[in-house]
């Protein structure tokens, strides 16, 4: 009996001998793969992070070598051994536009066909190895293991429109021109910044620091890779680039941009027209009535000219300024003290000469300007018509970008909107209103302000149903207003449904319709503080950030102060750190 109790006790040994060294096997093994799997993860975050730091070289300089530095950089710093570092483009050996042979089967796969029409794509292949230590089993006579890891990357396909305000006033810091514009008089202030001179030099400024930063943007860009649009916008749109793939022509289109010569009306127009606030049409001095003709009816304006028929020198004496005073018979229906008065035959609204009598010299003058215009619809002394541009901004992408790109605007503007599109611009405007929602008629007061809306609230609706309205704002029934010249539906409303038809993906309104994901970037130029400038453009960069117009970056920030995607800047030296600002923000994702 003894005996076997001593028996069992040496079995119990031998049994807990056995477990112990298969339990040491297993706490080895759980002790390595825990070490493979830390150097794995390691090495898969280095490798990303270098692939993300590879695709952004994309925006400088699109080459092997570069995007290589870039990656080993990233490892080194993640303490992973680059020196067998692999790093593929889709087309890079030889780099001739299309996809190479010579690449791994599972990268090829992602790689377009260039040679059979596909568009290329911003990829990246990295892959690299690092030795992971065993411990346990290198007891055993095991070496260290290799890991590998690869990673496709994806430079995101950049769509970007570049929307440039190109009002006479982005020429107002050009020092005084050695030949001012013949249109202006010698003793007009105007004659100092008119872009006549500083047009053919290509010096305007602020204008040729926005050119050159707009050009520095799209230097940034992958030539055949993102696309670029340029639109320009005055007292309508100008599509001065279509999005494109070819940024050097995109640069040359650039340069050839223009300040918008406005007829120099403000200086011009009669001075008992131009004191007498609101008595005419600042869309076009030659239509008082504000119907779209040089015709103006009688029942319309409350009162009928003195004119003769047919012959102005035999007008009456007293209308050489075009203006019939109460002292020389003339009514005063608006208590002006008398009226203005414009042939129907002549461009006689203008004073061309500055010798303050109308002549037919003043009206050869005007029949010489514009003849030289392009699409001339009037004399207008009004250039800003910043939802023309953003409306053709939002068309390029709409009809031209890219599924899987990144839709990037960026607008500039140096002024308050004071002008809209018409039904001629744009189709889903009502042709009763000639004149955009910049309306009105001689006496109304809605002129008195030369068609700005200095007034960022109340906001107003002119959709067909007020269903459909932004949350907050007062709707107009359009079969209403359409032929009302007191249509409180302004220049700047139009302005803001641009933006929302553009950018705004997010509404308390759910019947409110959505625009696009399009990432907007405003900038507001130059120190003009002219009513709604910087709220509406801070609208635009709201908007234009996350698609929401209530998450507003610029909620709690002082005026003049950059911030979210809104930037001011005090002057055109400001614009190129602004747009290279701008520039860096955009992003790149991981593909694979």
């Amino acid at each position: 009996m003894k005996q076997t109790q001593k028996s069992n006790k040496g079995q119990v040994i031998v049994i807990f001998a056995v477990s112990l060294l298969v339990l040491l096997f297993f706490v080895g093994l759980a002790l390595d793969a825990g070490s493979l799997y830390v150097t794995y993860a390691n090495l898969k975050r280095a490798v990303d992070s270098a692939a993300v730091a590879a695709a952004n070289e994309f925006k400088r300089d699109p080459s092997s070598t570069s995007m290589a530095a870039a990656a080993g950089e990233v490892l080194n710093l993640m303490n992973v051994d680059y020196s067998n570092l692999e790093l593929l483009l889709c087309d890079a050996n030889p780099q001739d536009g299309l996809r190479d042979d010579a690449l791994p089967d599972l990268f090829k796969a992602r790689c377009p066909d260039t040679a059979n029409g596909e568009a290329p794509r911003k990829l990246v292949w990295i892959a690299a190895e690092q030795e992971a230590p065993l411990y346990f089993l290198s007891l055993l006579g095991f070496g260290d293991l290799v890991l590998s890891t690869n990673t496709i990357s994806e430079a995101a396909p950049l769509d970007v429109v570049i929307v440039l305000d190109t009002s006479e006033s982005m020429a107002s810091e050009t020092l005084a021109d050695t030949a001012p514009d013949p249109d202006v008089p010698a003793y007009s202030a105007n004659s100092e910044y008119s872009p006549f001179a500083c047009n053919a030099a290509n010096q305007c400024q602020p204008m040729l620091d926005a050119k050159e930063a707009a050009k520095a943007l799209i230097d940034t860009l992958a030539d055949g890779y993102d696309q670029v649009a340029v639109v320009t916008f005055d007292k309508t749109d100008h599509l001065i680039y279509g999005l494109n793939t070819n940024l050097g022509a995109a640069k040359t289109a650039i340069d050839g941009i223009l300040v918008h010569d406005d007829p120099p009306v403000v200086f011009n127009i009669w001075s008992n027209w131009y004191n007498h606030t609101g008595s005419y049409n600042p869309l076009n001095s030659e239509d008082l009535d504000g119907d779209g003709a040089d015709y103006d009816s009688p029942t319309e304006l409350g009162y009928t000219c003195p004119f003769h028929a047919t012959n102005p020198n035999l007008d009456p004496p007293s209308m050489a300024d075009r203006w019939w005073a109460v002292d020389e018979g003339g009514p005063n229906p608006y208590g002006w003290g008398g009226v203005p008065c414009d042939r129907n035959d002549k461009y006689d609204s203008m004073d061309w000469n500055g010798d303050g009598v109308w002549t037919q010299a003043d009206d050869d003058s005007a029949v010489a300007w514009a003849s030289a215009q392009t699409g001339f619809t009037g004399f207008t002394g009004l250039s800003t018509c910043s939802g023309c541009g953003l409306r053709q901004g939002a068309n390029q992408l709409r009809g031209n970008g890219r599924f899987g790109a990144v839709w990037i605007m960026v607008f500039l503007s140096d002024g308050a909107v004071n002008l809209s599109d018409n039904h001629a611009t744009n189709n889903e405007i009502p042709a009763a209103l000639v004149n955009g929602f910049c309306g009105g008629s001689t006496g109304n007061p809605f002129w008195t302000t030369s068609c700005w809306d200095d007034n960022f609230t109340p906001r107003y609706c002119f959709d067909e149903n007020s269903n459909t309205c932004p949350p907050g704002t007062t709707w107009l029934d359009p079969a209403l207003y359409v032929n009302d010249p007191n249509l409180p539906y302004s220049v700047l409303d139009y302005a803001m449904d641009m933006v929302d038809e553009a950018a705004l993906t997010r509404s308390a309104n759910t019947n409110e319709p959505r625009g696009n994901e399009i990432a907007v970037y405003s900038i507001r130029l130059g120190n003009m503080t002219i009513g709604s400038a910087e709220p509406f453009l801070r609208y635009v960069a709201a908007v234009g950030d996350d698609g929401d117009r209530v998450t507003d970056p610029c909620s709690t920030v002082a005026a003049n102060t950059s911030c979210g995607q809104y930037y001011f800047a005090p002057s055109g030296a400001r614009l190129l750190a602004i747009f290279e600002d701008i520039a860096s923000r955009i992003y790149t994702r991981i593909s694979q």
